[in-house]
């Protein structure tokens, strides 16, 4: 097999090994930074490369809930051929699992009704199966609409159906129920008006469930109040009015306003009679006359009715009820005048209806506003796998042949010693001519003139120079 290698091999083996022996500084720092760099991209592609973002397949509806989630942050991914898998690079994996884990996603897989419908019933299915699947879908359908509603991180539902004897009278029998247990997001508020929207919404998803038969309760177990808050109620209604009236007027920005109504300490009640009169209705007349003791008696009597209405009012206030109102109202100094402050105040009392008398407080200052700049966050795209990977193997190949082309001319200015001028004439001299005439000429000069000529030479020429110097020695 060595036969039919070419003549050549065995003479450019030997000038390439002649050739690593004289520079093995710079192959030495050139195998270690190509070294480098393939760790660098072994690493880079081993971080970017696409892994399974759960060690378990998802179900669809969660796969998208992720997906979503995942859009939105501007995190790249990629999802399954089957839609229940999402991968992202393996360098993100552990970042992107604790955004979801915060954000509570994926939530756990409720079947829907049209998961149920799609598994076909059998001939011989008893009906009570049939109909716990019915109300399993019916409640997978409200846990997915209820996870929509602001303020709502996750919800469930569990609906009892009606109890008793199917035959008996309907009075017998307990009428269905439900019980919803809704978690709420961090700082987020519930009102009164949102829960009770939720009880009608489930009460009207089941045949014959009422909204007094849904019981809602947080992730602490507490009854979700459906009372109204008055107070909260007319805070929002007069901040909102007098707002809205200083925005039109002053423009946006220029006014703002804070309202506070304080509820009344406890439970009050006033009692009020007012009598009306309607004139003389009728009068009675009588006359007496008589003798006493030897006197004579003469007395006249007269009664009158008058008619008249008798009108009793009772007003109870209950302790939540609303007692006084507060409202206080700032301007921007730098854009209003201090002289229009209690033409102001008194628009703002009469946009709110608030009774001084009563204790109401309306109070308008001018004060200079904070300045703040408007910063625009543009999230930043992401880069692909392949320009990431890229850019520093590029990077480390070009600084790599960077310092293999300079590393000989740097070495060579190292060794070269300070040329002085009769040195400088004679190389310059051989610089024009052939490498064996450059050998000729110096093999006619003293040893050390030769000396600082070939050391202030290129390697190459000077090899060359010194190949040409042995062959005359040996002729």
């Amino acid at each position: 097999m060595l036969a039919r290698l070419p003549p050549s091999l065995p003479r450019v083996l030997e000038r390439c090994v002649v050739w690593v022996r004289r520079r093995k500084t710079p192959v030495g720092a050139g195998v270690v930074a190509a070294a480098a760099c393939a760790a660098a991209i072994i690493a880079i592609a081993r971080g970017t490369a696409f892994v399974p973002l759960f060690d378990a397949p998802l179900h669809a509806t969660q796969a998208g809930e992720v997906a979503q989630a995942l859009t939105l942050w501007n995190e790249p991914f990629q999802t399954g051929s089957q839609g229940t898998q999402v991968y992202v690079a393996a360098g993100r994996r552990k970042d992107v699992l604790l955004k979801l884990v915060m954000a509570g996603l994926p939530h756990r897989y409720v079947p829907t009704t049209a998961d149920v419908l799609q598994t076909p019933d059998g001939p011989l299915t008893p009906q009570t199966v049939v109909d716990d699947r019915r109300r399993s879908g019916i409640e997978g359908d409200l846990v997915e609409s209820l996870r929509r509603v602001d303020g709502v991180a996750d919800a469930s539902v569990v609906i009892a159906p009606a109890a008793g004897d199917l035959f008996a009278d309907q009075a017998q029998r307990t009428p269905p129920s439900a019980s919803v247990q809704l978690i709420v997001q961090p700082g987020a508020n519930l009102s009164a008006s949102t829960v009770a929207g939720v009880r009608r919404f489930v009460a009207a998803a089941y045949p014959g469930l009422t909204e007094e038969r849904v019981t809602v309760v947080d992730g602490a177990g507490a009854v979700l109040n459906v009372v109204a808050d008055r107070s909260a109620s007319k805070e929002l209604r007069v901040q909102g009015a007098v707002q809205s009236a200083l925005d039109a007027v002053l423009g946006s920005g220029v006014a703002v306003v804070r309202v506070s109504v304080r509820a009344a300490p406890g439970e009050h009640s006033v009692q009020t009679t007012r009598v009306t009169p309607h004139g003389l209705l009728d009068a009675d007349t009588g006359r007496e006359r008589g003798t006493e003791n030897g006197r004579k008696l003469d007395k006249e009597r007269t009664t009158r009715h008058y008619a008249y209405d008798t009108v009793v009012e009772r007003r109870t206030s209950p302790p939540d009820a609303i007692g006084t109102l507060s409202v206080a109202v700032f301007l921007d100094a730098a854009r209003v005048d201090s002289g229009k402050t209690q033409t102001i105040a008194a628009l703002v009392r009469a946009a709110a209806g608030a009774d001084l008398q009563a204790g109401d407080d309306v109070v308008v200052e001018s004060v200079p506003f904070a300045p703040h700049a408007a910063v625009t966050l543009t999230p930043a795209a992401p880069r692909p796998v392949l320009v990431r990977a890229i850019l520093p193997a590029t990077a480390a190949v070009a600084l790599t042949l960077l310092g293999l082309f300079a590393w000989p001319h740097v070495a060579a200015a190292r060794r070269t010693p300070p040329v002085d001028g009769e040195t400088a004439r004679l190389r310059a001299m051989l610089d024009r001519e052939s490498p064996h005439a450059a050998a000729y000429v110096l093999s006619n000069v003293p040893r050390t003139t030769r000396e600082r000529v070939l050391q202030s030479a290129s390697p190459a020429r000077r090899a060359t120079i010194e190949t040409w110097l042995r062959r005359d020695r040996r002729a």
